[in-house]
């Protein structure tokens, strides 16, 4: 079906294509014979991949959680077609086809309608508190929380300079992801929403307000956990000091369901530099989170060169229980709530320094430094009684390279 789709877009582009492009557009407009115009646009990225440290038998580490590979590899990250079909000028249904390793599926696809300070918006998409990077690593809060796509309906009203919107949407799933490029040591998130027994919905209000050079913004999502894909598979299986507030053994209806998220964003920009910083706190049943970052970029031009690069230097963090009050009894003397074992439970914080140059309007290469530090509640004494190294944190700096081409 899908290749079908694709031959049909093609065939139909050539055969049905009418007015010349705009060159300062990034899509191809064609109308089919029902008088709907569609843009076609896409992109593909091709990284090159780094991981501290020397891959191979000889350099194998005797560390109880290890590298997935320390050798440097190249890979498609993906390709990505967009579809916008254009049914009236304010009414558009929005359709993106990926292609990665997982296969080609339906990634996002949602019916928009927006009229002066009026939007609406139907389907499968990010949350509208999502920032649409310029960056190829998310921050840690980022991937954690509004990374993963869901099914919503959403409704947003400017008035002068304030906004205000609210979403009903599916509740996405607790899951896993990667905190940058390494698979090695997955993090918990809310990830892309999926058909489900015990599917549960999610409620969100946000407010922002634009005050040159100032822009803040704020958010409340609120629901019940999925049952028992959340409490059950994810809480009490993956998190074993769960059991400290509820017994594993606990029913669904006495379960604590209870789940919201709420966080703050706001921003300067001044000469041209833009300062960005965000928290964000959640509880899912009795386990609370939360996390920051800051972030700095700007663009610039060398005199040598024909267009623009871009700069960025950021810093997050994501933590479990770090006031320390939701599970009391495990912390440790070492004062730490994470298991080696389990890097789902780990405190991380991330550096990202990144480069990028425009090297055509449709084309971009990036440079990305992630420093990552994971601390993983490993101690002197559990280590000397299971026989093995002592591993408090791991290393896992990554680089990476990669080449963005839009069409």
């Amino acid at each position: 079906m899908i290749k079908f789709l694709i031959m049909s877009l093609i065939f139909s582009a050539i055969s049905l294509g009418g007015e010349t492009p705009n060159p300062n557009s990034k899509a191809v407009n064609i109308v089919v014979p029902s008088g709907i115009t569609i843009e076609i646009s896409g992109e593909a990225e091709i990284e090159f991949i780094n991981v501290e440290g020397n891959g191979g038998a000889q350099y194998e580490e005797d560390f109880l959680k290890k590298i997935e590979t320390r050798s440097p590899y190249t890979q498609i990250d993906k390709t990505v077609l967009n579809l916008k079909l254009l049914y009236t000028e304010h009414l558009s249904y929005n359709f993106n086809l990926r292609f990665d390793d997982e296969g080609a599926y339906a990634d996002k696809h949602f019916l928009k309608y927006e009229k002066s300070n009026f939007r609406i918006e139907l389907g499968k998409n990010r949350p509208r508190v999502a920032l649409k990077r310029k960056t190829e690593g998310y921050p840690l809060i980022g991937t954690s929380y509004w990374k993963g796509r869901q099914y919503q309906f959403d409704v947003e009203q400017k008035i002068l300079n304030s906004s205000i919107g609210a979403s009903i949407a599916l509740k996405r799933p607790l899951g896993y992801d990667d905190a940058a490029e390494d698979k090695s040591f997955r993090m918990l998130v809310y990830d892309d929403t999926e058909k489900l027994d015990g599917q549960t919905i999610e409620y969100g209000l946000r407010v922002s307000r634009k005050m040159k050079p100032f822009k803040v913004e704020s958010w409340y999502y609120t629901g019940k956990l999925i049952d028992d894909e959340d409490w059950k598979k994810r809480l009490h299986y993956d998190f074993d000091y769960y059991a400290e507030l509820e017994a594993d053994t606990v029913l669904s209806k006495d379960a604590n369901i209870n789940h919201y998220w709420l966080g703050g964003r706001a921003e300067l920009s001044l000469l041209g530099i833009l300062y960005r910083f965000e928290y964000i706190y959640s509880k899912d049943g009795y386990l609370p989170r939360d996390g920051y970052y800051g972030e700095i970029s700007s663009y610039f031009k060398l005199p040598m060169l024909p267009n623009r690069f871009f700069i960025l230097g950021r810093y997050g963090s994501l933590r479990i229980d770090s006031n320390r009050k939701a599970f009391p009894l495990s912390w440790s003397e070492d004062n730490n709530l994470a298991l080696l074992k389990d890097p789902q439970t780990w405190d991380r914080t991330m550096t990202t320094l990144a480069l990028a140059y425009d090297i055509t309007t449709y084309a971009k290469l990036k440079f990305e430094y992630y420093v990552l530090d994971e601390d993983t509640g490993d101690t002197k004494i559990i280590a000397e009684l299971q026989n093995r190294r002592y591993q408090p944190s791991v290393n896992d700096n990554q680089f990476l390279l990669q080449l963005e081409l839009n069409f």
